[in-house]
């Protein structure tokens, strides 16, 4: 009869690895030599009958069901781990967990963080995700979104206004078109995002061309790898300032035009509404206030 649930042990190096990127550093996490790491991730494919590890990679490469799984498994891990958390003895120093955006740690966070640690002493544990995290899982304590700032059950403090433009590499690839006037824009390859959608629609809307976009899209669920497409001469992209700063800086991507516009939506430090009050929290919000929009705002009371 089968067990109803993998081992734990299973569970977590498969969880570990695939956050890790790399097997050894995972199996030095876990503190287990790599045969006995390499027998946990083998039994947990073993019970579920699936790959979840794509073997003839390099590193930890998750398989279609391996990512699935993943994203079934984290809201639950991530829930335990926080409770195991809150119960130390003192709140006060934990870290604090910050649910991001890999897009938005690599561009924006990751360049300003030894600032931060300087600034205010906070730890930090960063956890990326894609899309919106359910604060009231536990998993996190807060995290950076990117929207109107209205999501409910949250208080939500914006952080960053985003100014679009269209990007592109120094040279394209072979037949596709590069712009050098907006009435270009409906005969080029254009890249996007899927989430937020429609930003090209609301960009041509925003800047006086409603219905002169592109008519060509490749999509990506990821801003740094749509950059990353971008550099490579796919297609163009909306560059969004400040996050396509380090792009432009290098010489990557170029802006095509001068022609910008505001983004619908912008970044947010979003908590629970009793979070706000814990220690660090405060800091970190205020930090991160000062680093984008110039002075501190006064923090408005979170009851």
């Amino acid at each position: 009869m089968q067990r109803r649930s993998p081992p734990w042990g299973a569970i977590e190096a498969f969880i570990v690895a695939a956050r890790s990127g790399s097997f050894k550093n995972a199996a030095a996490e876990l503190r287990l030599s790599p045969p006995a790491f390499s027998r946990r991730i083998q039994t947990l494919e073993r019970y579920l009958r699936l790959s979840l590890f794509d073997r003839q990679a390099a590193g930890p490469v998750l398989t279609p069901a391996g990512r699935r799984y993943l994203e079934r498994l984290q809201p639950g891990y991530d829930a335990i781990r926080a409770a195991a958390d809150w119960m130390s003895p003192d709140p006060a120093r934990r870290p604090l967990r910050i649910g991001v955006s890999q897009s938005f740690a690599i561009c924006w966070l990751m360049p300003r963080l030894s600032r931060l640690y300087e600034a205010t002493g906070i730890e930090l544990v960063l956890q990326t995700n894609q899309h919106d995290v359910d604060l009231r899982a536990g998993g996190v304590d807060a995290c950076i979104r990117y929207g109107g700032g209205d999501w409910p059950h949250v208080v939500s403090r914006k952080l960053l206004d985003l100014e679009l433009m269209v990007v592109c590499a120094p040279s394209l690839a072979p037949g596709v078109r590069v712009p050098t006037r907006p009435a270009d824009l409906p005969f080029c390859r254009a890249l996007d995002l899927v989430l937020p959608g429609d930003q090209w629609e609301e960009w041509c809307s925003a800047v006086g061309m409603a219905g002169m976009e592109p008519r060509e899209r490749i999509q990506f669920d990821s801003l740094q790898l749509m950059y990353d497409a971008a550099s490579r001469g796919l297609g163009i992209a909306l560059g969004a300032r400040p996050l396509v700063e380090p792009f432009l800086a290098d010489g990557r991507l170029r802006i095509a035009f001068d022609l910008q516009a505001p983004a619908a939506g912008a970044y947010y430090l979003s908590a629970l509404p009793g979070t706000f009050r814990q220690p660090g929290v405060i800091e970190l919000w205020q930090w991160l206030v000062a680093e984008s929009l110039g002075e501190p705002k006064p923090l408005v009371s979170a009851a």
